[in-house]
């Protein structure tokens, strides 16, 4: 599975997004992950950002427990960091966004914010996980690249999702109807917004199916709280 990506070398990718990111609270040991109240914050976020740095990382620095939220949504098969065996893209397996080069109105000089994705691999599938938050939103916009793509949706398609998500209350889940694709509302810590983007496969391709891959976010969502 080759991976969407938003922004490298200062050009927006594909399509155009209205841009919000943000962070995750800090644990008591002072690593970064999730607040104990299930929130997500623009700062503490871009300071995972800043831990992957600019070339991307091999583990992803939020406290999912993945192979925890497979069993729990009914996935078999190993599961663990990195994507599937046979997934040949040459993307680093994690990667952060909040305030290198980004051109365009949609950017996060425009919308300030973080976005960390991570790469896992769940049984023969690769799983992409996106924690976004950003100070106004709608959180979910900047990865509208990536939700089009794995959604296998038009634009006019996305924009729909987007109005669907973004009405969502936190916590529930909202897929795409080829189940390539499921969003769901994190309360942000802030005054800002939040969300979690689970994707699997690329538009027509293989995936775990909209049912497990709802039941792998809800799961994920479940762990920030």
């Amino acid at each position: 599975m080759e991976r969407t990506r938003l922004w490298r070398g200062g050009a927006l990718g594909v399509l155009l997004a209205a841009a919000l990111l943000t962070g995750c609270e800090q644990d008591d040991d002072g690593a970064s992950g999730a607040a104990a109240d299930g929130t997500v914050s623009v700062s503490a976020l871009r300071a995972a950002v800043d831990e992957v740095g600019p070339d991307g990382a091999d583990e992803c620095p939020l406290p999912y427990d993945v192979a925890e939220a497979a069993k729990k949504a009914g996935l078999s098969g190993k599961t663990g960091a990195g994507p599937a065996p046979g997934d040949d893209s040459e993307d680093p397996a994690v990667t952060g966004e909040s305030k290198w080069a980004v051109d365009g109105p949609g950017g996060f000089e425009s919308h300030p914010g973080a976005l960390i994705s991570c790469r896992f691999h769940v049984g023969g599938e690769s799983v992409e996980v996106h924690t976004v938050a950003t100070e106004s939103r709608t959180a979910e916009n900047v990865l509208m690249p990536v939700i089009v793509n794995a959604g296998a949706l038009s634009l006019d398609d996305g924009t729909s999702y987007l109005e669907r998500t973004a009405s969502a209350a936190p916590g529930e889940a909202v897929a795409t109807e080829n189940g390539g694709c499921v969003t769901v509302r994190v309360k942000p810590a802030d005054d800002g917004d939040a969300a979690l983007v689970v994707t699997a496969g690329e538009g027509d391709g293989d995936g775990p199916g909209r049912e497990k891959l709802t039941a792998l976010a809800s799961a994920l969502h479940a762990q920030l709280g």
